[in-house]
């Protein structure tokens, strides 16, 4: 597994903070950015569901009006998550899924399907 999102370099707080009074548009092209590099650096098997999950997540920063307005967006999304995710694990088996069982008939009492033209 590659180990490369270790070494992604992310500017500290302050100069976060500082990108976001000045130019907020740059500040959310490293958050793309940092994101997108972080899943690149993962196994191939893990990058579909992560990459659909970045998709989500920049549809919720989209509807945001302000920095604040997002955050609560995101607060709320991590929530339903979090919830799905503890009921996933807090039910039975056999909550998750109920199926009838249809036997298949054996060979024997089946009928041909031998047909004549």
């Amino acid at each position: 597994m590659p180990q490369s999102h270790r070494n992604l370099s992310i500017p500290s707080f302050d100069e976060l903070k500082a990108l976001a009074e000045k130019d907020p548009e740059q500040l959310e092209a490293l958050r793309h950015q940092l994101s997108m590099e972080f899943i690149e650096s993962l196994p191939e098997e893990h990058q579909g569901p992560l990459l659909a999950q970045q998709s989500h997540i920049e549809r919720i920063i989209e509807r945001g009006n302000n920095p604040n307005h997002v955050n609560i967006l995101l607060g709320r999304e991590l929530g339903k998550q979090f919830v799905r995710f503890a009921d996933s694990l807090n039910k039975p088996i056999d909550e998750h899924q109920a199926a009838d069982i249809i036997q298949f008939p054996n060979a024997t009492s089946r009928p041909s399907n031998k047909t004549k033209h």
